[in-house]
């Protein structure tokens, strides 16, 4: 189902309901910096370009100050024979990100959604990961605090 135009306010407003926190589109454009946001009004604009377009898809990532934890960004290289030219995209790398995944599409499994790993899920994987600083940087209650913050919200205004 489509979210609201006041889902999408919600959520917004949500998410920059805390204090500083980094808010940034999970994937960059082809070839382009990724998009930052710095308050709800931004961010709720983009959501509705993303949930209007084609893909009918808007993915973020987010992450509190007092998560005590970092997104790294990290360069896609791009074979630019697939992609039309393009030869890099941003995408981020962290333990304890929270992941936004909003969606207008019609399949079943097409739901938004909010999520993060566990501390034990971060610590089983850790090691396909050795450049990213440990699991034990991030503090894991605040971490599971905001997502399920932020779930209650989705959950309240999905139709």
């Amino acid at each position: 189902m489509p979210l609201s135009g006041q889902a999408i306010n919600a959520i917004a407003s949500a998410i920059f309901d805390r204090a500083a926190p980094f808010v940034v589109e999970a994937y960059s454009a082809y070839d382009q910096e990724p998009l930052v946001f710095d308050g709800a009004g931004l961010l709720a604009g983009y959501i509705r370009e993303c949930l209007a377009s084609k893909e009918a898809f808007a993915f973020l990532f987010v992450v509190y100050p007092d998560m005590a934890g970092c997104a790294i960004r990290e360069t896609i290289h791009l074979n630019p024979a697939k992609v039309d030219g393009h030869t890099f995209r941003y995408s981020w790398m962290g333990w304890g990100m929270i992941s936004v995944q909003l969606s207008n599409r019609a399949g079943p499994n097409e739901r938004s959604r909010i999520a993060s790993n566990s501390e034990k899920r971060a610590i089983a994987w850790a090691t396909t990961h050795p450049e990213l600083p440990a699991p034990a940087t991030w503090n894991w209650k605040a971490v599971a605090s905001h997502t399920r913050r932020l779930q209650r919200v989705l959950a309240k205004h999905s139709i």
